[in-house]
């Protein structure tokens, strides 16, 4: 823990990092001397091999003079040759005193030279005639290049000198006064339990903190106040007790009561299905009376009823049929999904044939044109899945308008561990702020007498489709078609667990 509290600082290991970067500098700097010397006599010493070299190219001065006399170019090219042949030489020429004629041999291709000129003199009349002048350029270069091989090498093995003797200077160090420090860190930690240790108060930036000391300074600094911060820990840990005790207690109470709410409120959704589905059930036998004597009252007195009973007759019978498809869509709504889902293996090609042949009258009066794409074998309710596709094929056919006839199309493809399905139309399609709208119950974006129906078909399919685990959403825009997608998964487990 006082370790913790030296890196808080930021300065842990001072003295260690003193000890190397001097050892570094200092052998650093008695290498760069010792190299430096060394180069300059090595320098030196070649620069003086390479003058004794281009001394002895005056031995090639006789016959070379006798050839530019002669003007035997053959001989005068053979010596130029041997000359550039000579080590360092790059380049030699002769020329003339009268500096028409010039002979060369070589080219220059170093940036460091040393050019040397010799004269080329021959005896005329007794006297001695300077003829022709030899210059000769060696290069440097090589000279250069050794040298600076020779310093990279002697660099890195200084630098690896370097290295092992700071290791080693590293560990005297750890052994004379890490050591020390860890003695201490364990007389200090024993004091008390490192839970108290661990408290923000022992970290108290006010204190008078050793800003020039090193590790032994800072840390005899931790070991004298360890004792006036321990009080103070031993007082936070209690208070913070007691606020963990509080929370956990408050905690505890407010797990109950949520746990109490839901179970009031699964309690309360259950009654409210089994209500809607005892009402819609009952509803149906008035209902159905209803309907029925309207209609034999309209057959039996529609002779002896004017035009205005006649009218209000019809609409008494309208609206019960309407009122029985009301009561048989929403017990169908709530008998859609729950826990009572059966599930099996479905095969749903052979199950979108089944929806074809039920829904054959108002494809084949519409023209309609069905492409069905490969289907999978799922898992799933079969009834409560016929619902669904038979809803779906059956509301592309009902909204596809009269411009063209209806084109239908039935997609599946893998989503994750389950399966994505898309139907998908040319109708006249749902502007988007109405999206959400339509899966609500009883909701229509239409009239009665433009489009039958009572607007819970696409809610059935949406609480259907839940029920198995999966959600269901729609892509349309007017007058563009709608695609409805809703996905499934693909293990009985799964659709167990969401139904529970």
């Amino acid at each position: 823990m006082m370790m913790m509290l030296l890196r808080k600082k930021g300065r842990e290991n001072r003295i260690g990092r003193r000890l190397i970067v001097l050892i570094v500098a200092f052998s650093s700097f008695l290498a760069l001397l010792a190299t430096a010397y060394q180069l300059f006599n090595e320098y030196r010493q070649q620069r003086a091999d390479m003058d004794d070299q281009l001394e002895e190219v005056r031995i090639f001065l006789p016959p070379v003079t006798g050839s530019v006399w002669t003007f035997d170019e053959r001989q005068i090219t053979l010596a130029l040759d041997a000359l550039t042949r000579l080590s360092h030489v790059e380049y030699a020429v002769i020329t003339t005193s009268d500096g028409r004629n010039v002979w060369k041999s070589g080219a220059v291709r170093s940036k460091r030279l040393i050019n040397r000129q010799y004269p080329l003199s021959r005896e005329i009349r007794g006297e001695m005639r300077q003829i022709a002048s030899l210059e000769v350029s060696a290069s440097l270069d090589g000279i250069y290049d050794r040298l600076l091989g020779q310093a990279i090498t002697i660099l890195v093995s200084n630098a690896l000198k370097t290295f092992l003797v700071a290791a080693f200077m590293y560990v005297i160090f750890s052994r004379m006064v890490t050591r020390r420090i860890e003695e201490l860190a364990r007389n200090v930690s024993s004091l008390v339990p490192e839970s108290l240790l661990s408290q923000a108060s022992l970290f108290d930036e006010t204190l008078g903190f050793p800003e020039h000391g090193d590790e032994i300074d800072r840390l005899r600094w931790a070991y004298d106040n360890i004792a006036r911060h321990l009080n103070l820990a031993v007082q936070d840990l209690h208070d913070r007790n007691d606020e963990l005790q509080h929370e956990i207690h408050e905690r505890t109470r407010a797990e109950s009561d949520l746990q109490q709410v839901i179970a009031e409120l699964s309690r309360t959704n259950a009654e409210l299905e089994r209500f809607a589905y005892v009402a819609a059930h009952d509803l149906q036998e008035p209902v159905r009376g209803l309907v029925s004597f309207s209609q034999l009252l309209e057959r039996k007195c529609a002779g002896a009823l004017g035009d205005e009973s006649k009218d209000y007759l019809r609409f008494i019978v309208n609206e019960a049929l309407r009122m029985s498809n009301l009561v048989r869509d929403l017990l169908e709504y709530s008998r859609a999904g729950g826990a009572g889902l059966t599930v099996g293996e479905v095969d749903c090609a052979e199950l979108m044939d089944t929806v074809l042949q039920s829904l054959r009258p108002a494809v084949e009066q519409k023209h309609a044109q069905v492409r069905i794409g490969p289907l999978p074998k799922i898992h799933a309710d079969q009834g409560q899945l016929h619902q669904v596709f038979h809803n779906l094929l059956g509301n592309a056919l009902k909204y596809s308008g009269d411009r063209t006839a209806p084109s239908i199309q039935v997609t599946a493809e893998r989503d994750g561990e389950g399966w994505r399905f898309a139907v998908a139309d040319n109708g006249i399609g749902i502007d988007p702020q109405y999206h959400d709208y339509v899966f609500e119950v009883f909701r229509r974006l239409h009239t009665g007498s433009a489009y039958p129906g009572t607007g819970i078909g696409l809610a059935i399919c949406k609480r259907i489709v839940e029920s198995h685990g999966g959600r269901m959403w729609l892509a349309s825009a007017p007058d563009q078609g709608t695609t409805f997608f809703f996905t499934l998964p693909d293990r009985t487990d799964e659709i167990q667990a969401v139904a529970e």
